[in-house]
């Protein structure tokens, strides 16, 4: 029997969490593989969620492929393999520079170090970018990129795309990963910016946005959100100082929402019935121009939920560990992840957690 060509709309989310971000790149790597043809509308990020969709979107080439040399090239740390090394000093080396990422600034050495607002420089984050990413590509009509960071003068979050006058650029993304007191803040129009996982590490609303426009709002149109989820809400009780920092970074990176499928369920009947109450409305009812029902008859529901949740061992979830070994553990981690939980399952139907359901039959994704 053949394949039914649907038209599936999907948007991607990718949470921030330094070198746990292997992990995303995995997910991706497999949920490309498996749907061959495959393009999402949208990958909305946080700090190095950001650069994953900065390159996964704006790829000069082909995207995974961008992506391997991200991973396995630029940001491993030592840079070239290096057997000889014991694994605990290996996993300690990012904190005296990532080639591909950072640097220490060299004003630590002076004699007021305490008066520098940061501890590493990111010009080498840029050149990367620059290496990866072409500017045109991050900016065309095929794959929306959105990125978001805190304004640190206002308390606010805000997201940039290429709606942006100017467009997305290398400073949007490396505002995004901006990590105090680490990084430094990112100069933007006048404004300075923080890595946005300080306010919220979970870029949901702005991937919905584009969904709802997606296919010109089509209600016909499949919509599907794929979440990859760095940060599990639920770990185990901590026992031992390190492991009290530990769990200290995920509760304070993790979504804070539960995204199950009751939530969308729910929202996605009240789109439903919006719109019968659009169909039955007499044609010269007044409702029709109401602002909030306009408003509301706008919004368009997600079909399809697919959240792939780390399950990264508490070795493997040190977010500032880029060695090789343990990038490699994380990639083959998210890919089995990502394939165990039924990225390319084309039978489900309906919203799951932790198993997509979005049927995408060879070449139906949007080109």
């Amino acid at each position: 029997m053949a394949a039914i060509k649907r038209n599936v709309h999907t948007a991607i989310v990718l949470q921030g969490g330094g070198a746990l971000g292997a992990y995303e790149y995995g997910v991706l790597q497999a949920l490309y593989e498996q749907r061959p043809g495959f393009r999402p509308v949208a990958v909305a990020g946080i700090s190095i969620g950001a650069i994953t969709a900065a390159v996964l979107g704006g790829a000069k080439g082909d995207p995974i492929d961008a992506l391997d040399t991200l991973w396995r090239n630029k940001l491993t740390v030592p840079p070239v393999p290096a057997p000889w090394l014991p694994s605990p000093i290996a996993r300690r080396l990012a904190a005296l520079g990532n080639p591909g990422m950072y640097k220490l600034r060299t004003a630590l050495l002076t004699p007021a170090p305490w008066l520098l607002t940061s501890i590493y420089d990111t010009a080498p984050l840029r050149r990367t970018l620059a290496d990866l990413v072409d500017p045109a590509r991050l900016n065309d009509d095929a794959t929306r990129v959105i990125v978001g960071a805190i304004n640190v003068g206002t308390g606010e979050m805000e997201y940039f795309d290429r709606d942006q006058p100017g467009g997305l650029t290398f400073e949007h993304v490396a505002a995004s990963g901006s990590l105090p007191p680490g990084f430094p803040m990112t100069c933007i129009s006048g404004n300075r910016y923080w890595d946005g996982g300080l306010f919220s590490n979970t870029p949901l609303s702005p991937a919905i946005n584009v969904l709802e426009e997606a296919g010109g709002g089509d209600r016909s149109a499949e919509r599907e959100l794929v979440v990859v989820e760095l940060f599990s809400m639920k770990a185990p009780i901590p026992h031992t100082f390190p492991e009290v920092l530990q769990r200290m970074v995920q509760l304070q990176f993790t979504s804070r929402l539960t995204l199950d499928s009751d939530f969308f369920g729910q929202t996605s009947r009240v789109v439903d019935l919006v719109a019968r109450i659009e169909d039955e409305l007499p044609a010269g009812s007044t409702i029709r121009t109401d602002p909030l029902f306009t408003k509301l008859r706008a919004h368009r529901k997600i079909d399809h939920l697919n959240v792939v949740t780390s399950s990264l061992p508490r070795r493997l979830s040190d977010a500032t560990d880029f060695s090789r070994s343990s990038i490699q553990k994380r990639i083959d981690a998210g890919y089995r992840d990502a394939t165990e939980q039924g990225i390319s399952d084309v039978n489900a139907q309906g919203l799951r957690f932790g198993v997509t359901s979005a049927p995408w039959p060879s070449g139906s994704g949007p080109a």
